[in-house]
């Protein structure tokens, strides 16, 4: 299932430039632990987890963001 971004100034740099993958806090994944494992004070859903293309953390959030500070993000990222 696709999941839908319904900020129209998020919704393409996402598209454009990422790669989103899920997984089950219930039963999250080996790589998926270690990588959340980076986030500081990481105690509230969702965890949204940055990494490159070989798995390396960059960056990371938990719990609800600003769409506007989440733009930033995505942002700073892809000038990176």
């Amino acid at each position: 299932m696709q999941g839908v971004v319904a900020h129209a100034e998020i919704a393409p740099l996402l598209q454009n430039n990422f790669i989103a993958l899920a997984s089950d806090c219930d039963a999250p994944e080996d790589a998926v632990i270690e990588l959340a494992q980076h986030l500081e004070s990481a105690s509230m859903l969702p965890f949204v987890i940055f990494c490159d293309a070989e798995g390396k953390f960059l960056r990371g959030s938990s719990g609800a963001v600003n769409p506007l500070t989440f733009k930033r993000t995505l942002e700073e990222l892809i000038s990176d």
